[in-house]
């Protein structure tokens, strides 16, 4: 920025991409916790109080018409996967802001949220900080503005990733099979009777899963297992 001071011009530098404010449209919050609805929509209203915010826990709950523009679009990290293709519209639009709140704790989101058209990511801790206006404000270049908590979070499930296809133990399919019937909860008879298999059988098998993830127990197994992408997770079931 060039000025003229005394017949003689001066240059000052500004440092990082200019910004501006997106108070002038309207922010839309998608989260399926009321709870944590509650406290981002606060933070929200806090960071841009010239805003109006229209929460709501789906895509289907989205009123018709009504949403001012430009648009500002923030959305949890836990709302589900499917819930976000009926946003493809309003993710294409060039005068929308995209903005991911992170609260997801696995590497499956994290894959998820590499495919994200975003503008902004704001971990959950960072709700109280200058991160939430720094993420409501319109960036002149293409980078992506990422909380401190959410770069740590992020590295941290890279390197989970990157570290699961790397040091993965080789499992036989039957050795798979049992693991993902202690991943659900299964008791060993369970699994023999589903396997097909000896409950002396499904014992052989669990001991080998042990030695090969040098683990004491099933709890263990079952967390390396997930961990590393031995066996997808699935909510314990009753049997």
């Amino acid at each position: 920025m060039t000025a003229a001071t005394g017949g003689r011009n001066t240059t000052s530098e500004q440092y990082g991409p200019p910004t501006k404010n997106r108070s002038d449209g309207h922010i839309l919050l998608i989260d399926p916790d009321p709870t944590s609805r509650i406290l981002i929509r606060r933070a929200l209203e806090e960071s841009s109080p010239s805003a109006p915010v229209t929460s709501v826990a789906t895509s289907a709950s989205i009123p018709v018409g009504g949403l001012g523009a430009p648009l500002t679009l923030v959305v949890s990290s836990e709302v589900n996967h499917h819930d976000v293709a009926p946003l493809v519209d309003l993710l294409t639009r060039q005068d929308t802001h995209v903005v991911m709140i992170l609260r997801m704790h696995t590497r499956k989101r994290f894959e998820d949220l590499l495919g994200f058209p975003l503008d902004a990511v704001v971990h959950s801790e960072d709700l109280r900080g200058p991160a939430v206006a720094e993420a409501l404000a319109h960036r002149a270049d293409e980078t992506v503005a990422v909380s401190r908590h959410a770069v740590r979070q992020l590295l941290h499930l890279a390197g989970n990733s990157a570290a699961s296809e790397i040091s993965a133990p080789s499992l036989t399919a039957r050795e798979v099979e049992t693991l993902s019937g202690m991943a659900a909860g299964m008791s060993n008879r369970q699994i023999a009777r589903d396997m097909g298999i000896s409950e002396h059988g499904v014992k052989r098998h669990v001991a080998h899963i042990f030695a090969k993830l040098n683990c004491r127990n099933r709890t263990t197994a079952v967390a390396v297992a997930l961990r590393t992408g031995l066996v997808p997770y699935r909510p314990t079931q009753s049997r």
